[in-house]
């Protein structure tokens, strides 16, 4: 059996306030004062978590107390920089701006403050997520060789999430590094086919409570584990207090079937291969678009 707490480990899946919002809001006693880094520093090192991507929510508003994107992006940089070597981050995006605005946010986000892809909330932003407003996103993504994570965690089939309308975004751009976070929840059955990683964040508990270990473990089988990115959604799952979050995770994951390779591959190797292949440069990004045009 996989000793799972112990396996090194990349969290592709958490979120971390800045300490601004930490300081405008003292008194807050829900999920989110746990979102402390240095917090989670020693929950790092208890359970072997080498690095953990920290994820923005497409809402300024919950990243900054300056309720901008640009403002989101300038607290994830210094997140990074103040914690060297433990974090990667991924750059936000505000509905409210135009196109134009949210590619070049994007851009200067990840050149200038070298954050790690490009994460979208369909739900919070209130964006479709195969509509027009995010076709230059994911058109900038997949020249430049970025990985974007979309949120579909959808309760209908029309929702701004489902999952049938990712597989439209990877029909249409088949070279994108495309990550679906929450494993597009109780749709999962629509990621299949397509070219595309899946985080368990969050919905693993949920499988388990609805389906049991053992018809979990197959779903998650029926997708490989060179599909599989370990991830909780550290302090917010939804079904779980974050206290106890890892502990669950460990436990139900030792129960599984995955080989030690498998289990490094979903653990730490699928993560550390999406976030370290090498992306183009921005002048590099931008010829490269303007001959494709």
């Amino acid at each position: 059996m996989v000793d799972w707490k112990s396996l090194k480990k990349i969290d592709a899946h958490i979120h971390i306030l800045p300490d601004e919002v930490h300081k405008a809001n003292p008194d807050a006693d829900d999920v989110w004062e746990y979102a402390d880094m240095q917090k989670y520093q020693q929950i790092m090192a208890e359970n072997n978590i080498e690095k953990a991507v920290v994820m923005p929510f497409n809402d300024p508003c919950l990243m900054s107390m300056g309720f901008t994107v640009h403002a989101v992006h300038r607290n994830l940089c210094a997140l990074k920089k103040c914690y060297p070597g433990q974090l990667y981050a991924y750059a936000d995006v505000d509905g409210r701006n135009s196109i134009a605005e949210t590619v070049d946010a994007i851009c200067r986000a990840i050149d200038d403050g070298l954050l790690d892809g490009i994460k979208i909330h369909p739900n919070n932003s209130g964006i479709v997520i195969d509509s027009d407003y995010n076709r230059p996103i994911f058109d900038f993504a997949q020249q430049r060789g970025i990985p974007v994570a979309i949120h579909s965690y959808p309760n209908t089939d029309d929702d701004v999430s489902a999952a049938r309308r990712i597989a439209r975004v990877a029909e249409r751009f088949p070279n994108l590094r495309l990550i679906v976070c929450h494993m597009g929840a109780f749709q999962w059955e629509w990621l299949l086919p397509i070219g595309c990683y899946v985080d368990i964040s969050a919905i693993l508990p949920e499988y388990i409570r609805v389906y049991g270990i053992s018809k979990t473990n197959k779903i998650l089988r029926r997708f490989g584990a060179e599909r599989l990115l370990f991830a909780t959604d550290y302090p917010d799952s939804r079904i779980l207090p974050p206290q106890q979050i890892y502990d669950f995770y460990f436990d139900a994951l030792n129960q599984m079937d995955f080989t030690e390779k498998e289990a490094r591959q979903i653990a730490y190797e699928n993560a550390k291969s999406i976030l370290e292949t090498k992306k183009l440069s921005m002048q590099d990004g931008v010829n490269k678009m303007t001959q494709i045009r």
